[in-house]
């Protein structure tokens, strides 16, 4: 929306899978509001992966996750303690994961520039999923390196990307914009 919202609703396009895990990134425009919940229609359980990661004065951005969900459609809620700025809100469905401790570690970015970048974090697992959203001021023209775009939201161009990795490291995550501009950029393994 751009406008503020104290809450916001995002479907999942089709019907979800048993066991599956779902990513929500949520940003918005300002370091005033804060995300009071996340939640769903199928009761699915979220937990803060990482986040909020601000940029100060303009940008802040979570990334939180439920594990082992619940078939069928879905509806996530996200809601904040007061109406946040341009709110922006990605989905991400992935299959395949530890359903009872998925999350191995983080990495956090936020800066001005042509490129929004994580620090490095280093995996544990022989096979990583590393799942990642970008928030900017200016627009993101592409996936990074070695990332599969997920998509890039309008008006706001903001990013959901991925990658898997095969072998414990240091990772980081990337999203190049088209013009210079302020970024918040987060990364969850």
């Amino acid at each position: 929306p751009q406008t503020p919202v104290s809450t916001l609703q995002v479907a999942y396009p089709s019907a979800q899978v048993a066991g599956d895990l779902n990513v929500v990134v949520v940003g918005w425009n300002d370091k005033t509001a804060q995300v009071t919940s996340v939640s769903d229609s199928k009761g699915n359980v979220y937990a803060l992966a990482v986040g909020p990661t601000v940029l100060p004065g303009t940008l802040s951005q979570s990334i939180y996750y439920a594990k082992n969900i619940a078939a069928g459609a879905n509806t996530v809620t996200v809601s904040f303690n007061i109406a946040a700025q341009y709110v922006d809100v990605r989905v991400g469905e992935y299959s395949g994961l530890d359903t009872a401790a998925p999350l191995d570690v983080t990495a956090v970015g936020a800066g001005n520039g042509v490129t929004a970048t994580t620090a490095n974090a280093t995996t544990t697992g022989t096979t990583d999923l590393l799942v990642s959203g970008a928030m900017v001021t200016s627009w993101i023209s592409a996936a990074g390196a070695g990332h599969t775009l997920r998509f890039i939201t309008q008006p706001d161009s903001d990013l959901l990307q991925d990658r898997v990795v095969t072998t414990p490291g240091a990772y980081s995550a990337t999203a190049p914009l088209g013009g210079s501009g302020g970024w918040v950029i987060q990364m969850a393994a």
